[in-house]
C-alpha cells in the first residue's frame, strides 16, 4: 500500500469509526518531523475540508540531540506555516523533569514528557483528540516487547486505534487517536515521497542502547528471516485477539464491580467472599481495576504485582500484605481485604533534603554534633580500647545497631539509631543524604553489592518511607543505611577489635 489514495482512505475510515468526521472536531497532531507523523499530518490536511476538521500542530523539543533536535523543531514549525495551520512548538529541559520523578529510563522520560506536553496543549485548546503517527511496525514492536516482559492481556493488546487519554489522568474528554496502525513505516515513507514532501530522520532511532531500537533493528529482522517472514502481521493478530478477549473480561468486571468493591477517596474495600468465588482471570482484572481506581495510573503495575495480589486471595494464611507501586498496598486481615494508599504524612522520618557534608571527629576528641533537617547527628571517634565499648566487644555493638527500624506501633516522636563503624574504612569526604537512582549497597554479611532498592524490598521498608531513610556515605560508598544495616566493609572485624580506630554515630530525630 504505497499509493497516496490508499493511505488517505485508511485515515478517512478511521476518522469515521471513532466519530471525528463531519462534526468540526479539533485534533492536535503530535508531529516529530519523522515520516510517520509527517505522513499523518499531510493526510489529515488533505482530508480536512471533506471531514470538517480543525487541526493544530504540536511539537516538543526534548533537547536530547542538540542541534539536530532544534532542526526538527524548526522543520515542524515551517511545515505548519506552509500548510497554514496553527502550531505550538516548545523546548523543555529534561534534567529537572527526570530529577523530580527519579526516572532512570530515557525512553520512559521522553514518553512521559511528550504525553504531558500534548495533554496540556489539547486541554488548553479544548481538543477532542490527540493524533499520533504510530504504525503497524510500532504495534508489532510494542507487542513483542510486552511478550518479552511476560505481560498479560493489557500488554498483549498493544495500542488501539482510539482510547481514553492514557496518562496523565484528569482529561476525561480527551482521546488518543492512532489512524496509521494499519499501515507500515515503509508506506508512510512512500506516501511522503509520492507527494514530494520532506521529512526528518531521527538519529536517536538507531542508537542500540534503547530497547525499542534493538527490537526494531535486531530482533524483528531475526524473527522475520529465521522464523516467520510475516511476524509483523502475526503480532498484529495477537494484539487484536488480546484486545477482543480483554474487552469481554472488562465488560464482566464492570457488570460485577458494584457488588465486589466499595471505593472511597483513599481505599478500595473488596468483598472477599464474592472475590474468592470468581474465576482467577476475573480476580486479577478486578484487582487491577481497584488499583486504577485508587491511583489513577496503572503504568507501573506489573504482572508480578497482579500475581502477588491474586495469591493473597487464595493464600491459606489469613493475614498478609502486598506492597505495590505509588505507595499502594493490598492488605488482608481475615475477612478484611483492603487496597489502600497511605498518605505521605504517615512516614515518621524527618524529610532530609539534599546532601550534607560531615566532619569526622578526632580520635579521643570531643563528640561532634550537628542538626540537619530534623535529625541530630552525633559522632565520636576512639580506639577499640577506649571506654565506649564497655565490657562488650565493638563487634557485638555493631551487630546490635543492625536491628530493623524498631518503631513502636505509635511511631514514637523520637527516633534513635546508632552504629559503630571502622574509622579507617570511611575514606575521603563523609556525607549524609537519602537515596538516589542507581544506589548500591553491600550489607553486613554479604560478599557483594546489591541494589539499594532491592535491599529496601528485602528489609520490608514501606515504599513511602524509602526516600527519607538517611544514608551515611563515604567515597567508598554507603557505609550505613540508618536504622537498618551497616556496610560489610565498614564493620569492625572481630580479630582487629583491639587495635582499630572506630567511630560511633548516632541519628536522633527532633
Amino acid at each position: 500500500m504505497a499509493d497516496v489514495a490508499s493511505l488517505d482512505r485508511q485515515v478517512a475510515a478511521a476518522l469515521r469509526r471513532v466519530g471525528l468526521s463531519g462534526n468540526d472536531s479539533l485534533i492536535v497532531l503530535g508531529v516529530s518531523g519523522g515520516s510517520d507523523s509527517s505522513a499523518l499530518l499531510y493526510s489529515l490536511h488533505r482530508l480536512q475540508e471533506a471531514h470538517q476538521l480543525r487541526l493544530h500542530v504540536a511539537h516538543l523539543n526534548h533537547n536530547f540531540r542538540g542541534d539536530e533536535a532544534d532542526e526538527d523543531a524548526r522543520f515542524s514549525e515551517d511545515l505548519a506555516n506552509e500548510l497554514n495551520l496553527p502550531f505550538t512548538v516548545v523546548k523543555q529541559d529534561p534534567t529537572q523533569y527526570r530529577k523530580d520523578r527519579s526516572i532512570s529510563s530515557f525512553e520512559q522520560l521522553a514518553r512521559e514528557m511528550r504525553y504531558v506536553f500534548m495533554s496540556k496543549v489539547a486541554d488548553e485548546l479544548g481538543a477532542a483528540a490527540v493524533a499520533v503517527g504510530h504504525t503497524a511496525d510500532d504495534q508489532a514492536e510494542t507487542v513483542l516487547q510486552h511478550v518479552l516482559r511476560g505481560s498479560g492481556l493489557h500488554g498483549l493488546q498493544g495500542m488501539t486505534e482510539s482510547a481514553p487519554w492514557p496518562w496523565p489522568m484528569g482529561y476525561p474528554n480527551l482521546r488518543i487517536f492512532r489512524p496509521l496502525l494499519g499501515v507500515t513505516k515503509a508506506d508512510t515513507i512512500a506516501y511522503c515521497r509520492e507527494l514530494g514532501r520532506n521529512f526528518r530522520d531521527d538519529s536517536g532511532n538507531y542508537l542500540p542502547r534503547f530497547t525499542r531500537n534493538r527490537v526494531r533493528h535486531q530482533l524483528m529482522p531475526l524473527l522475520a528471516n529465521e522464523f516467520n517472514p510475516r511476524v509483523r502481521e502475526a503480532l498484529g493478530r495477537l494484539a487484536r485477539t488480546a484486545a477482543s478477549d480483554l474487552d469481554f473480561i472488562e465488560g464482566e468486571v464492570s457488570r460485577l464491580w458494584p457488588e465486589l468493591a466499595t471505593v472511597t477517596d483513599d481505599a478500595v474495600r473488596f468483598d472477599l467472599s464474592r472475590l474468592t468465588a470468581l474465576h482467577p482471570a476475573l480476580q486479577r482484572m478486578v484487582l487491577r481495576r481497584g488499583y486504577s481506581e485508587l491511583t489513577g495510573d496503572t503504568r507501573r503495575l506489573r504482572e508480578s504485582h497482579l500475581n502477588a495480589m491474586a495469591d493473597l486471595i487464595s493464600d491459606a494464611a489469613t493475614v498478609g500484605t502486598v506492597e505495590l507501586p505509588q505507595g499502594a498496598r493490598l492488605h488482608r486481615a481475615y475477612d478484611r481485604f483492603l487496597l489502600s494508599r497511605e498518605p505521605e504524612l504517615s512516614c515518621p522520618l524527618p524529610n532530609l533534603q539534599g546532601e550534607h557534608s560531615l566532619q569526622l571527629p578526632l580520635d579521643g576528641g570531643p563528640e561532634v554534633a550537628v542538626s540537619i533537617d530534623g535529625w541530630r547527628v552525633t559522632m565520636r571517634a576512639e580506639t577499640s580500647s577506649g571506654g565506649g565499648a564497655g565490657n562488650r566487644s565493638l563487634w557485638d555493638q555493631s551487630v546490635e545497631s543492625e536491628r530493623s527500624m524498631g518503631l513502636t506501633d505509635e511511631q514514637e516522636s523520637e527516633i534513635v539509631w546508632s552504629a559503630w563503624l571502622d574509622r579507617e574504612s570511611l575514606v575521603g569526604a563523609l556525607s549524609l543524604r537519602t537515596r538516589r537512582p542507581g544506589d548500591r549497597f553491600q550489607p553486613l554479611g554479604m560478599s557483594r553489592e546489591k541494589k539499594l532498592q532491592d535491599f529496601f524490598t528485602d528489609a520490608k521498608v514501606p515504599r513511602i518511607w524509602r526516600d527519607r531513610v538517611p544514608l551515611l556515605v563515604s567515597e567508598r560508598g554507603i557505609a550505613w543505611v540508618a536504622g537498618h544495616r551497616i556496610a560489610d566493609w565498614a564493620a569492625i572485624k572481630t580479630e582487629e577489635v583491639a587495635s582499630r580506630p572506630v567511630v560511633w554515630v548516632e541519628m536522633k530525630s527532633h
